[in-house]
């Protein structure tokens, strides 16, 4: 087979893809910022000829294009650690064909079966497999200077084995009428473990196409709208981890405490009340200072809380909502927002950044 010359291309990676191409492997023009993100729309189809996959590498300089994974499958490690290749091999198979990524190393199997779910393990590990995924393929280079280097063995020479261990039976699928909620969920879990919103609806795709009903009928502009969003949240630190998440504490409302005779136990009774409340926009909560103290989350006595509490409603952070009605009812606050711009009645309440998991697109 006979290459298309790419000026801006090495010959050693045009003749490396023309190779593969030749050795029947589905191939995809790669490029961007991250030189990760296809570089065609539509790119799930039919095989595409070499001048279709040179042409946008020509036009764009770029020097890196992707395996489709149609019938093969790739454990991707985040790591290069020989440990953990070696546990991986001695429960998946030995892989004759690695690559060493730019953060870790890729194996190469034939597809068998359903994958199992790595990240829930606790492992640094994503199993790629399907005709809408795919890996960045061997000698690419990244505009960042990160290489995919063959280290073992090389891809369309070496038979590949099937990766043994996977799951023949083929689980429940998601019912039609929750895949949205379910995708959207999927995206929180897995939006910090990967380097694009593309990546993301990549994986998206793969989980649609194996685990959701009637996935045909799911369209790819909807998979963008839950990447997309979920993206967001990662860049806006809205990313709702339990205990193992940050929330935001606005700087005006620790300059306005600073200067208060008791400024520092307001600071910490807010911390407190944003910690315990903050992730509920509006919401109104009663303030039983011996309960607090009870259960260990201040060490300041009730006197000093109550002092603490009036400083917060004093410089517009927290705002008496319900009041006490003797045997039947507490008294209740809300935490508001510092707007020097608004008078105390137009304050509203104060939203934190975190994100439950629900939500996105249409919900």
């Amino acid at each position: 087979m006979t290459a298309e010359r790419v000026p801006s291309l090495p010959d050693v990676i045009r003749d490396e893809v023309a190779r593969l191409k030749g050795a029947g492997f589905p191939l995809l023009p790669l490029g961007g910022a991250d030189g990760k993100t296809p570089l065609l729309r539509s790119w799930a189809g039919a095989h595409m000829p070499l001048a279709r996959i040179f042409a946008p590498m020509h036009r764009t300089g770029s020097r890196a294009y992707g395996v489709r994974l149609d019938g093969l499958a790739v454990i991707d490690c985040d790591c290069d650690d020989a440990g953990l290749v070696a546990h991986l091999e001695a429960r998946f198979g030995r892989s004759p064909v690695h690559v060493k990524t730019p953060r870790g190393r890729h194996l190469y199997y034939r597809a068998a079966g359903i994958m199992p779910n790595l990240r829930g393990e606790g492992l640094p590990v994503d199993i790629k497999t399907g005709a809408r995924s795919y890996v960045v393929g061997p000698l690419s280079q990244r505009p960042d200077g990160g290489a995919y280097c063959p280290v073992r063995g090389l891809l369309g020479k070496d038979a590949l084995p099937l990766l043994r261990g996977a799951s023949q039976a083929r689980a429940a699928p998601i019912p039609s009428g929750n895949r949205h909620v379910e995708l959207v969920k999927e995206a929180m879990r897995m939006v910090e473990l990967v380097d694009s919103a593309e990546e993301l609806q990549a994986n998206l795709a793969g989980i649609r196409d194996d685990w959701c009903e009637d996935p045909a009928t799911m369209p790819d502009s909807e998979l963008r709208e839950i990447a997309g969003w979920a993206w967001k949240c990662r860049l806006e630190n809205r990313v709702y981890r339990g205990r193992d998440s940050a929330f935001p504490m606005h700087r005006m409302a620790v300059d306005a405490l600073k200067g208060q005779p008791n400024g520092a136990d307001a600071i910490a009774l807010l911390v407190l009340l944003l910690d315990q409340h903050g992730h509920s926009p509006g919401k109104r909560f009663p303030l039983a200072f011996d309960a607090i103290r009870a259960a260990g989350l201040v060490n300041m006595s009730a006197a000093r809380l109550r002092a603490a509490r009036r400083t917060l409603e004093d410089v517009g952070l927290l705002r008496l909502a319900g009041k006490h009605r003797a045997g039947s009812r507490r008294q209740t606050f809300v935490l508001t927002r510092m707007r020097p711009d608004l008078a105390d009645a137009e304050r509203l309440p104060i939203r934190s950044a975190t994100v439950q998991g629900k939500g996105g697109g249409k919900g």
